[in-house]
């Protein structure tokens, strides 16, 4: 019984594989070859191949090494553009003939190709400079003689400019250093002289001016991180931090020129505008509040242009802003209605002074980070004084990028260790409100 059982079983599986096809009657057809990659872009590349075939009646193509063909393609195709792709990516891809029932080819498959990367954002044109100006240079001689390190330096210049007779002085230092940046402010009620100013502080090594006041300043200072108090017009309940008066009688939004470093002593000079105190949004560009014109509003995350990435620690208002990103952005025009074109702060003609020749202070910063703290003489037969233009014109000489003017008048002075007060003192030595210097780590 059993015998006859396997006899049966022998018998069936023999009619199995008699009627099942041989692998090696199955039709092989040659494979494509030839294959290149042309046309290869971020998402998209071309695939061509010559087919060696006649029984070939179409094409799969595939990618990747998938066992799944992507498409399937008619008779005498001998390319297929792969689509859809992505950019710097590695991919292989492959063909194969396929003919009339189960014949094929074997799949042909090219070496890895990688897709092309984006090509990068072309960097943007340049502002064109709006008001361009030669930079002016002196023959500098150095000060010798002071009881300061060796990391600042101090100039002195006796010159002529624009034909006229100039004496000027400029200090410069790297104040990221073993030198810091320090605005000092005694008070709303502590006016004090430059000179006593740096004498009650005994890291003071040089020391100037800063920011134009009356009663209050007209702006803000931040003192080691903290901004001044904030400036109300007793009576009058307006903000001198952030609006004034206009020669047109009208109350104007304005943004206030700044120079400052941070934290870790990388200078700036921007406008700012504060939303309220203790917070200060700084900006490449001004509220293009003009006198005759309508009155702008206040500055946000985006207007008058998107918020700079910077903050102030020891930081001085004033102005015009004589050099932003190494251009100047004043100049000696006038609207239609008679006021000044680009005195976004509204200040007095004798402080924007386009028109006026005076003593001068200013501060700056070069290309490489170093601050230049720098004052003129005014108004005295040995020196005639600068405008606002040629203070800028000067500061571009020196080699600045970013440069904002300061209280002049007789309030321009400057103040060495072991040198004293270094510029002319006719007229006194006038209190001022706030200050700025270098100073001992």
């Amino acid at each position: 019984m059993k015998l006859q059982s396997l006899f049966s079983l022998v018998s069936i599986l023999a009619l199995i594989f008699s009627c099942s096809p041989k692998a090696q009657d199955t039709p092989l057809l040659e494979a494509p070859s030839g294959l290149t990659v042309t046309e290869i872009t971020t998402e998209s590349a071309t695939l061509s191949w010559k087919g060696n075939s006649a029984e070939a009646i179409g094409y799969y193509v595939f990618v990747n090494s998938n066992v799944k063909p992507l498409e399937a393609l008619p008779k005498g195709s001998v390319s297929y553009t792969f689509t859809g792709l992505t950019e710097s990516t590695e991919y292989r891809f492959g063909v194969q003939a396929y003919g009339n029932g189960t014949a094929m080819s074997p799949v042909a498959w090219t070496d890895p190709v990688k897709t092309a990367a984006p090509e990068p954002e072309p960097e943007p044109e340049p502002e064109p400079d709006p008001n361009p100006i030669e930079p002016v240079t002196f023959d500098w001689t150095e000060v010798t003689g002071l009881n300061i390190p060796e990391s600042i330096k101090v100039y002195k210049t006796e010159s002529t400019l624009n034909g006229r007779p100039l004496k000027a002085w400029y200090a410069v230092a790297d104040c990221t250093g073993d030198v810091r940046l320090r605005v000092l402010f005694p008070g709303l009620d502590g006016k004090k002289t430059i000179d006593d100013q740096a004498q009650a502080d005994e890291k003071c090594l040089v020391l100037v001016n800063g920011g134009i006041f009356g009663k209050l300043n007209n702006g803000f200072a931040v003192c080691d991180g903290e901004q001044t108090p904030w400036a109300r017009v007793e009576d009058d309940n307006w903000d001198v931090d952030r609006q004034y008066w206009g020669p047109d009688s009208k109350l104007h939004t304005v943004s206030r020129g700044l120079f400052g470093v941070d934290e870790v002593g990388q200078p700036g000079v921007f406008w700012s505008y504060t939303p309220k105190h203790g917070t200060v949004y700084v900006y490449d560009k001004p509220i293009p509040t003009v006198a005759g014109g309508p009155v702008q509003a206040g500055g946000t995350d985006t207007f008058p242009c998107e918020r700079a990435q910077w903050e102030p620690y020891n930081a001085i208002t004033c102005g015009p802003v004589l050099l932003q990103g190494g251009k100047c952005p004043i100049n000696d025009k006038k609207t239609s209605a008679g006021y000044w074109e680009t005195n976004y702060e509204l200040w007095a003609d004798d402080i924007y002074g386009v028109d006026v020749l005076a003593d001068r202070t200013a501060v700056g910063f070069l290309e490489d980070g170093r601050v230049i703290l720098l004052v003129a003489d005014g108004r005295i037969d040995s020196s005639k004084g600068a405008n606002t233009l040629e203070m800028a014109a000067i500061m571009k000489g020196l080699g600045c990028v970013g440069a904002l003017n300061l209280d002049g008048g007789g309030s321009t002075g400057m103040w060495a260790r072991g040198g004293g007060h270094l510029n002319d003192l006719t007229g006194g030595n006038r209190a001022v409100l706030t200050t700025i210097g270098f100073f001992e780590k």
